[in-house]
């Protein structure tokens, strides 16, 4: 056995539940992982920081696969604070006094997945027509990285998502159609039409940090990060 498969069987392993309440194990990072993660963050790009993460992620985790968004968002979060520590700390500006406080947040203890009414992934866009949805996962992520701040990314990014188009004669499953056939199904929405799909992704619950703090009123106050 190479010393360096040595050293890595040696290290502690962890298990925890995700906020979504699955099950993961993983071990520390090392320090080329950190090392690479840092370089990725200061090349500024994206693509490269999901790649670096991802990598990261499935090299430390017992098990790889195509996560959802808040899974992965939270299993970093974990990864982050058994391997450099718990307690994360920032400056924020009070959204009540204007004031800056100090936030000290516990990545283990502090992370929640936003409560919404179960989200309905059928959305009929008029009497003959359905469409059904599916959650955004890493994979999606990895390919429109910019879909918040792109249009045409964002409608790929929809795209992506779209599982099934049925009208009252048939039944379309949308993987057996091209990312443009898609695109030009979505750009030829209405309006009031894209407005119901986009509402989806808005209502999918998300990963939160929530942290309480005290302004120099000595009001005890909540933020969700």
């Amino acid at each position: 056995m190479a010393i360096k498969d040595l050293l890595l069987s040696t290290l502690p392993q962890y298990c925890e539940t995700l906020a979504t309440g699955k099950q993961v194990c993983f071990r520390p990072m090392i320090v080329s992982e950190e090392k690479a993660l840092l370089l990725a963050k200061h090349s500024d790009n994206k693509q490269s920081i999901l790649s670096t993460l991802t990598n990261v992620i499935n090299s430390c985790f017992a098990s790889s696969k195509d996560w959802s968004i808040p899974d992965f968002e939270h299993m970093f979060l974990l990864l982050r604070a058994k391997s450099i520590g718990e307690i994360e700390g920032f400056n924020i500006a009070c959204p009540y006094t204007g004031e800056e406080v100090n936030i000290k947040v516990n990545l283990l203890k502090d992370v929640k997945i936003s409560k919404t009414a179960k989200t309905n992934n059928k959305i009929k866009l008029n009497e003959n027509l359905l469409v059904i949805l599916k959650e955004p996962t890493l994979k999606t992520l990895m390919k429109f990285p910019d879909y918040k701040t792109s249009t045409e990314q964002f409608y790929g990014f929809i795209s992506s998502c779209m599982k099934e188009i049925q009208t009252q004669k048939e039944s379309i499953n949308c993987s057996e159609l091209s990312e443009k056939e898609l695109v030009d199904f979505i750009e030829n929405l209405t309006t009031a039409q894209f407005k119901t799909v986009v509402s989806y992704f808005d209502e999918i619950p998300q990963l939160q940090i929530v942290s309480e703090y005290t302004t120099s009123d000595s009001i005890k106050r909540e933020i969700k990060i």
